[in-house]
């Protein structure tokens, strides 16, 4: 589906952005709000725990002022020393309860932090999964990975590495109509698929020749594909047996192959891989890049994401909303403001997309409407939406370009348009 500018000019990414922008502004004002909510919590409780602090030093300077007083009267023998004596195990007392109870309230209020903390974490995971469930950014690069469970499916993942600094994993869905929904045999892609690798031959006197060795019967076992590798385990059954380990890497431009076999536990052997060329390198780019074809939608079928890191560590740091969310609106921007200039209309992103017959439809939304969605921010966490030109509207500054400005070329990057697992191309 090709899109372009309100001006008709190419647009160069063949994504919805106009719904993928309304979804991520969606979602950072979600994980500024989660935190805006870690952060107030935090604060109050760093103030109550000052406020607690100074109480339990005003109740113990009182303790020990008291006792400092009453102490020259403890003295064994007189009434006016026993009623000393009990005045002060009377302080004491109370100012242990007191404390005591301090302490119950600062355990309490702890508690109730740790869990306004937490909840609002996950509510910002949440958000960003419903995000990235739904959209990837140009720049994003997918890994696709899945196995064998059991003898008649796979279980399936994508891992999604965003250009805003998070590193999710997916589980898939895979519906049941489709290739994938179960085991299958390299000849269910490729009949007849055959290499040459070493065997020993001879019946007295042993030698190792190149031989055929027909690979057509032996199931996927595991299947592992990125933009610059694809890696294949093929063994007897779907999931056990013995079977060859397969690995093609794209560099600089070179395509290298490598065989190795598998010991019956699926581990590979000690000897080295050999290194396919000619026809036989050949015959295991073609099948690889038939491999890539059919799983070309599977990325689509995302289901919950199983982990997340930013800048690869776990979403654990009480400040990893707030910096997802202004990585993710600095990601926006330079797209955004390039659409607002060729959208013709002041105060709207519009979009057109070809739909045949010589007709177009046009996808748009206003700045007032995702200004909307930042409104129920405080005032201190809308800042990282002005960048998208999300300001109130009786502040918003003027034009600074006339309006024929709309027509210049992209000044946007082509480069950050591959958004795709990128296939190992047949020679």
């Amino acid at each position: 589906m090709t899109y372009v500018y309100g001006d008709s000019t190419p647009f160069p990414y063949d994504v919805d952005y106009i719904d993928l922008s309304r979804l991520a502004v969606d979602c950072a004002v979600q994980l500024m709000s989660a935190q805006h909510a870690i952060a107030t919590s935090l604060e109050r409780g760093e103030s109550l725990g000052q406020e607690r602090r100074a109480e339990v030093a005003r109740i113990n300077a009182m303790a020990r002022s008291v006792e400092a007083a009453l102490e020259p009267h403890v003295k064994v023998g007189s009434a006016a020393d026993r009623i000393a004596q009990r005045m002060l195990e009377c302080i004491k007392g109370t100012a242990s309860a007191e404390l005591a109870t301090l302490e119950h309230e600062a355990a309490e209020e702890s508690s109730h932090i740790r869990n306004i903390v937490g909840r609002s974490g996950e509510s910002a995971q949440r958000a960003l999964e419903g995000f990235l469930l739904r959209h990837d950014l140009p720049g994003t690069q997918l890994s696709l990975s899945w196995s064998s469970a059991g003898e008649q499916s796979y279980a399936a993942t994508v891992t999604v590495k965003t250009p805003f600094g998070i590193q999710a994993i997916f589980n898939l869905a895979i519906p049941p109509d489709h290739l994938w929904s179960r085991s299958r045999r390299v000849g269910d892609l490729s009949p007849g698929l055959e290499v040459h690798f070493p065997q020993q031959s001879g019946w007295l006197s042993k030698r190792v020749e190149m031989a055929p060795l027909k690979l057509d019967r032996l199931f996927l076992s595991v299947v592992k594909l990125d933009s610059t590798s694809a890696e294949f385990r093929l063994r007897k059954s779907p999931n056990a047996g013995a079977g060859y380990r397969v690995l093609m890497t794209t560099a600089e431009d070179q395509r290298k192959v490598v065989f190795q076999p598998l010991g019956d536990e699926g581990v590979p052997d000690a000897e080295a891989p050999l290194s396919l060329d000619g026809d036989d390198a050949a015959q295991m780019l073609a099948f690889c890049a038939r491999v890539v074809e059919s799983t070309c939608d599977l990325s689509t079928m995302r289901r919950s994401m199983v982990s997340a890191e930013y800048e690869g560590e776990p979403l654990g740091d009480s400040k990893w909303p707030e910096a997802v969310a202004e990585r993710l609106l600095e990601q926006l921007a330079p797209v955004v403001n390039e659409i607002a200039l060729r959208s013709g209309a002041p105060g709207e992103l519009v979009l057109r997309r070809d739909v045949g017959g010589g007709r177009r439809e046009e996808v748009y939304v206003t700045k007032a409407e995702l200004y909307e969605k930042v409104l129920v921010l405080p005032p201190t966490r809308r800042g990282s939406f002005e960048q998208l030109g999300l300001v109130d509207p009786l502040r918003a500054p003027a034009p600074l370009l006339p309006p024929a400005v709309v027509h210049r070329r992209s000044s946007l990057p082509p480069s950050s348009v591959e958004v795709a697992v990128t296939p190992v191309p047949a020679p």
